[in-house]
């Protein structure tokens, strides 16, 4: 999710956190819970800091480590530890539980998403998207900012914020069945040796799709049970040097075990050629689709390297 999702969770959790008699008898407490819940909600993203060594390793490094079952107790740890210390190390327990709570929730909802999380190591490096929600979700957000405002004039946090995470869960299972009934249809209706990927809109009724097949991907969208198609993506032969010659570059490695729906789109410069590389499961806007550009000379030598993140479009043919 995005980080604006992550914080106003932040300040729900510390809302439901009066559930816990510990906080209910120390209203106190709620400047500290809300340190632990805000950025507990945010701490798995700390891996942010590799934009500072550029876009390649922030793209290699993202909700990979620091999104780990051992890399959330490492957080949840620091976070409550800093909270206790500022109570005079009283309610440690209570501010653990709480950041704990935070910091999983993160990890799930970012594997609630197309680009998932390696959220199972150290005992798998799989990545682990299950592509329901999408990367900002405007239902859960306004569930959350109703939640708050009720909080302020006065009704019981806990109960509040109770109700809210019951409507939350039951939209995810709700969009959970939705994604499952949508890739049967896909499959009742299309052809063999094809795989669907859904790919998740603000509407529960409408989803991207991907369409995979040995030669070429299509993409397009189901909308009120209604399957239309819109580009036609030809697969580049890996026999074509130029596409090996990009491939030999590390990035492009690491990208195509990553996705399963990389695709090269080759543009001659007056130097040689560049190959754009486009992940197609980032066709939505919001999604901040991302192309690594590999940059060759005539003789396909390595000339130079980037990756450009943005309102970026996919090209119409291969």
């Amino acid at each position: 999710m995005d980080t604006s999702t992550h914080t106003i969770m932040g300040i729900g959790l510390a809302g439901l956190s009066f559930l816990d008699p510990a906080v209910a008898d120390h209203p106190e407490l709620l400047g500290s819970l809300l340190f632990c819940t805000i950025v507990g909600s945010n701490a798995p993203d700390v891996d942010y800091l590799y934009k500072y060594k550029g876009n390649e390793t922030y793209v290699k490094k993202h909700r990979g480590v620091s999104h780990s079952l051992y890399s959330q107790g490492i957080l949840s740890f620091l976070i409550a530890s800093i909270a206790a210390a500022g109570t005079g190390g009283s309610y440690f327990l209570t501010f653990l539980l709480w950041t704990t709570l935070a910091v999983m929730l993160h990890v799930l909802f970012d594997v609630c998403n197309i680009y998932g999380t390696q959220a199972l190591l150290p005992f798998s490096k799989k990545w682990i998207a299950i592509n329901i929600l999408p990367i900002f979700d405007p239902i859960i957000t306004f569930l959350h900012i109703v939640g708050i405002l009720l909080w302020i004039i006065g009704f019981q946090s806990g109960i509040v914020f109770s109700i809210v995470y019951l409507i939350v869960f039951t939209y995810m299972v709700f969009r959970y069945y939705e994604h499952r009934k949508v890739i049967k249809e896909l499959h009742r209706q299309g052809e063999r040796d094809v795989t669907y990927t859904l790919l998740p809109t603000f509407r529960w009724n409408v989803w991207g799709i991907i369409a995979n097949d040995h030669e070429k991907y299509r993409l397009g969208k189901y909308a009120n049970k209604q399957i239309t198609w819109s580009k036609v993506l030809k697969k580049e032969s890996d026999k074509n040097e130029i596409i090996q010659a990009s491939r030999n570059h590390s990035f492009i490695d690491y990208l195509m075990l990553h996705s399963s729906f990389m695709h090269a789109k080759i543009i001659q410069t007056e130097d040689g050629y560049e190959v754009h590389w486009y992940d197609l499961r980032y066709q939505w806007k919001i999604d901040e689709p991302f192309i690594a550009i590999i940059q060759l000379d005539k003789k396909l030598n390595l000339i130079n390297s980037m990756v450009k993140r943005g309102l970026l479009t996919i090209p119409e043919r291969s």
